[in-house]
Order: structure tokens, then sequence, then C-alpha cells
């Protein structure tokens, strides 16, 4: 597990000025229109278009307090200075093939990570991560053999013995990367990954995906992070191979994928971590199976349905990240934070946190029985 020390505690809060454009992210990450938050404030929609453009002030303490009451948080989450991102480098192709999806669904997306984001910066203000795997970066045109051999220098870094990855996820953790689940929703996204000066590699993933999915995603996403310094034409193509030749080197599953079936390749699934696609793929990629087999195959998965869903017997659960988690923990256990403290740096209620951070039960607030 990534180690970490403290650098210094955190003093007592100190009031700093509404930072307007928070007031808009929050709202965002709600799913609220102007008009519906306006209505609820009871002020015109115009005037919350200029109190979010930072052109009027809050005028009042009330109107202050029912701001946060009304897009339930503190008032100290709209004091955090924290410059806003859009989508991701690789994600905008997504983002524009999604369109259908809403505006408004894509925003709400955006928003909150925008906010985790800012969460993370605070809390590594306080905590120095010490990885004890290396994460390499490489240039893909100084590569003969492009993402293959980038996930094989990848492998002998991690010092990983030959074979299927037994946990991704702690080996993503222990090179530095922090993992992020996220309730993506209707959003049709699997993953996101942010390199922000100042801060590790976050990687934002869709927690709803299942556990197969979830392993070539985070891949996909390393993928990235080792490859991709600016965007480029080809770079989610390169990721899939990074992502296939990471977890199914050739020279270790190549024999096994001479002539691959559909038997086979639910049998190997279990062994692998990787969807019964991403077999057939592999074995195509190889030249283990010719064109026409592996059309063949494909017609085979349709009329099964296992394109859609594959056997939910040969399903796994989908790994777990442990670091963020870990981080509150830290700041409760060994910096002496209250639940209280940790609401005020963060600006969110303790519930909704444990919510977004899959904190232990022990974090979430108690249900109360009320005559």
């Amino acid at each position: 597990m990534t180690k970490w020390q403290s650098k210094m505690e955190r003093g007592e809060i100190v009031n700093r000025p509404i930072q307007y454009e928070m007031l808009q992210l929050r709202r965002r990450m709600l799913g609220l229109t102007q008009s519906e938050l306006a209505n609820s404030l009871g002020i015109s929609q115009g005037l919350l278009s200029k109190i979010e453009q930072g052109l009027k002030p809050i005028e009042s303490e009330e109107l202050l307090h029912k701001f946060a009451n009304t897009l339930r948080c503190e008032v100290s989450f709209f004091s955090q200075r924290e410059q806003l991102y859009g989508a991701p480098m690789s994600a905008h192709p997504m983002f524009r093939k999604q369109a259908s999806v809403g505006q408004k669904m894509l925003d709400k997306l955006l928003a909150e990570t925008n906010v985790r984001i800012a969460h993370i910066r605070t809390l590594l203000s306080s905590i120095e991560l010490a990885p004890d795997l290396p994460l390499p970066r490489y240039d893909i045109d100084e590569l003969s053999d492009g993402p293959e051999q980038a996930a094989e220098y990848v492998r002998r870094a991690w010092y990983l013995p030959n074979g299927p990855l037994d946990n991704l996820t702690v080996l993503c953790e222990r090179a530095g990367c922090i993992i992020i689940p996220c309730d993506m929703g209707d959003a049709k996204i699997d993953g996101l990954t942010y390199r922000l000066a100042g801060l590790p590699p976050l990687i934002f993933m869709n927690k709803n995906l299942p556990g197969d999915r979830w392993r070539f995603t985070l891949a996909h996403e390393l993928g990235h992070v080792v490859l991709h310094q600016y965007p480029s034409e080809n770079m989610e193509d390169e990721a899939n191979i990074f992502a296939s030749a990471l977890l199914m080197p050739k020279n270790d599953i190549g024999p096994y994928l001479r002539n691959i079936d559909i038997a086979r390749a639910a049998s190997l699934k279990p062994t692998w971590k990787v969807s019964m696609g991403a077999l057939i793929v592999r074995a195509k990629t190889l030249r283990k199976i010719t064109e026409g087999q592996s059309g063949y195959l494909w017609r085979q998965m349709s009329m099964q349905g296992y394109r859609l869903a594959e056997p939910p017997e040969l399903q796994f659960p989908r790994e777990v990240p442990s670091l963020l988690p870990a981080f509150f923990d830290h700041f409760r256990g060994h910096l002496g934070y209250t639940e209280s403290d940790i609401v005020q740096i963060l600006g969110l209620f303790i519930g909704e946190l444990a919510g977004l951070y899959d904190l232990p039960a022990s974090w979430k607030p108690a249900l109360r029985v009320v005559k």
C-alpha cells in the first residue's frame, strides 16, 4: 500500500471571501437549473445569474445561509479557491459523441469531478504520498512496437510475474494514481483521467461497471497516463492496445487463444479477469484467429446475447480502491480531525462525503427515529 506522512496540520479555518463560481459549480453538481435554484431561494433568475457571475454580492448573511441550505452544503464550500477544469483531453471525443445524452448530465458529471479535485487537493495539502512502484512515461514515437511495448515495460518496471494481473487497482494505487469511483449515471462514460500540476494522476471510474470492464477501463486510463502528454488523433486506439497488452501479454496468453471459441473464451475469463469480448479481440489482434473466425464468433456472441451482457455466472466483483478512504481515516485517526472539521474544510455534509468516497459505515450519520 502506498504510504504517506503528514506535512503539517491545518490551523483553524479562516473566513475567506465567497468564490461565486463555486455557487454555480454546486448548482450544476446537483443538476439544478438557474430557474429552479432561483425559485427555491425566492429571488429572480436575473439576480442569481449576476451573483454567479460575481457581478452582484450576496448582500445578507441570511441569503448566504439560504444558498447553503438549498444547495445542501456548508457555507465554507463557497470559499474554496480552485481552478475549474473542463473535460480531460482524452474525453473530448467521448463528450462530443455522447452529446445525445444531454448537456445537463455532462455538466453535472464535470461539476462533480471538479468538486472532487478540489477535495483531493485539500486532503493532499496535509498528506505526502510515497508510491512504492514507479509510474513510467513513454514517448510512443520512440517505441518500435508502440503501446504493446509500453505495456511490457510497465509490467517489467513493476516486477510483475508472467500471466494474469491479480489486482490492477492496487497496482495503480501503489504507483501513485488516485482512483475515484463515481456514479456516472446515464453519461455513458466509463472513465476520465486528469493530469494536473501539483497532483498525482486522478482516474475517475464509473462505479457501475462490472468487474471485467472496470479492469479494462482502468488499464485504458493508465495507458493515457503512461503514453499521452498531449492529445492526439490515435490516443484512444493506443490506450486500448496498451490495456489489452497489459492485461493479456502476447507471450503469456497467445497459446491459449489459438482457434479460440465461445466455450474457451468463457473458461479463460475467470483466470485473466477480462471479458470474453476482450479475449476475442486479442486473439484477432495476435492473429490467432482469422478475420472470418472473428466475425463468426461475434455473430455467436450476438445470438446468445453476450454482446450486451456476458453470462452472470462468469461475472466477478469489481476491484475496490482503498487510497481515498485511507486518506479520511488518516485525517481522523492520525491528524486528530473531527468529522465536523472535515465537513468544514471540504464544505459538504458527512453523509454526502461518505457516499462520494465510499467511506465505511462509521463515517455515515446514524439514522434517528422521529415520532
